[in-house]
């Protein structure tokens, strides 16, 4: 129950310092999911990365196979 209120008051004080931050740079808050989409698009693409450099997936770039050097 603790972590809930925790949590309510964490996203509740992030979401009034983006209004004040809206107020000051005339961007709306309407907005403000799109930060959380861009924190997960990178961690993906971050945790993908770790799995393919620790296995042996091949990483490829235009075709081509790179080696990664240990």
């Amino acid at each position: 129950m603790l972590t809930i209120c925790l949590s309510v008051i964490v996203i509740w004080q992030h979401y009034n310092l983006r209004r004040l931050g809206a107020e000051i740079s005339d961007c709306p808050t309407k907005y403000l999911w799109l930060g959380g989409l861009g924190g997960a698009l990178v961690a993906a693409r971050a945790i993908g990365s770790a799995i393919k450099t620790e296995t042996s997936w091949r990483w490829t770039w235009r075709g081509r196979t790179l080696q990664i050097k240990s």
